[in-house]
């Protein structure tokens, strides 16, 4: 990193870190399968993790599109499963915790962390999210356990896997919504950027948050 940039990079974060009470609580980041499977790209999330936890950012959600059916989720031959995403989960702080979900949204593996959490979903979109959420409402109908006019929003809302609405979506290289949280992101403020995600740097992911803060967030309204 040139000197110019590096100075870039210290008066953003001194800028976020006046505004505290602006940070996002919780960011999700759209990744496709050719973006970690890429050079470095698995291990440029993970420190995307960490520079975010120093920010005070307390969830993240990262969904990774399975767009060539997982085939691209390898390294020289060598897969990235859930069996391999793990370990790498297990070597963030402990204070970290994690959910893995497949792609068929069953949950995988999971560590109860104190501060930052943080889920990861391999295939697993909102349109499935919510069709579950659905069938399981259903499933209680038809065995009586709830009346149907005892169905809302609060009821779908309590059976969707990630309970909370996420304050910022970020996509690396793109320009177009993906089928992630639609249910809980209906607020959230949308951020592409303008480089792949092989290209992201540290003053990239730090930028989104410092454009975050100065929005004037609208809820809809």
């Amino acid at each position: 990193m040139n000197l110019i940039a590096l100075l870039y990079e210290k008066i953003l974060l001194r800028k976020i870190k006046k505004s505290p009470g602006k940070i996002p609580e919780h960011v999700t980041i759209v990744l496709s399968d050719t973006d970690i499977s890429g050079r470095d790209g698995l291990s440029k999330l993970f420190s995307v993790i960490l520079w975010y936890r120093k920010l005070g950012i307390n969830i993240i959600s990262i969904y990774v599109n399975l767009s060539s059916g997982g085939k691209n989720l390898s390294t020289n031959g060598i897969s990235y499963p859930v069996e391999m995403l793990e370990p790498r989960l297990r070597r963030l702080p402990k204070d970290v915790g994690f959910e893995i979900y497949d792609n068929n949204g069953y949950l995988k593996k999971e560590h109860k962390g104190s501060s930052m959490h943080v889920y990861l979903f391999l295939g697993f979109g909102g349109k499935s999210e919510i069709t579950n959420a659905v069938r399981s409402v259903l499933s209680d109908v038809s065995s009586q356990k709830i009346d149907p006019e005892d169905i809302d929003e609060n009821e779908i809302e309590s059976r969707l896997l990630v309970k909370h609405e996420p304050d910022m979506i970020i996509r690396a290289g793109g320009k177009n919504l993906s089928d992630f949280l639609i249910w809980q992101s209906v607020y959230s403020e949308l951020y592409f950027t303008d480089v792949n995600w092989d290209k992201v740097r540290k003053i990239d992911m730090i930028r989104a948050i410092r454009d975050f803060q100065k929005r004037q967030r609208k809820f809809g309204k």
